[in-house]
């Protein structure tokens, strides 16, 4: 028996959360992760995009590389790259993020920090529950970002 065709098609590790799935507690993806459904508590995707939908209900404090926003968020958001605000999309919390993009329609309440800053060349971390490995890809695209 032969595999199915690829069509030509490559697919990379995407994971979801489906419109009826509820999580309260701590969410961690070593992929990008698309919730359509609603959670509560910590979200986790380090070294990946997190794309909430429009039918996704976030309350939790995110970590993420890109944080895309569809439907609506309350909490702590902290984007190593960028935080897009869709339209039709609420947040009402803090966004801490290399950049931000807000299209018309999209709803903002809270505060917004936009700087990021190089770890102390001790190697020891600025937030305490930080470490510094993750901290590195920030502060380089900080410098890239700096030179251009």
């Amino acid at each position: 028996m032969s595999a199915a065709p690829s069509f030509g098609i490559e697919s990379a590790a995407k994971a979801g959360l489906g419109k009826s799935v509820v999580v309260k507690g701590h969410l961690l993806s070593g992929e990008d992760l698309t919730i359509d459904g609603e959670v509560e508590g910590t979200i986790e995707v380090l070294d990946h995009r997190l794309t909430i939908a429009a039918s996704g209900s976030i309350r939790a404090d995110v970590d993420a590389r890109d944080i895309e926003i569809w439907g609506c968020i309350e909490g702590k958001l902290e984007a190593a790259n960028q935080v897009h605000i869709r339209k039709g999309a609420r947040f009402v919390g803090e966004i801490h993020a290399v950049g931000l993009v807000i299209e018309e329609g999209g709803y903002i309440r809270g505060s917004i920090d936009l700087s990021r800053h190089p770890a102390p060349e001790d190697g020891s971390s600025m937030d305490s529950h930080r470490n510094i490995s993750r901290v590195e890809p920030i502060r380089q695209l900080s410098e890239a970002v700096l030179r251009s």
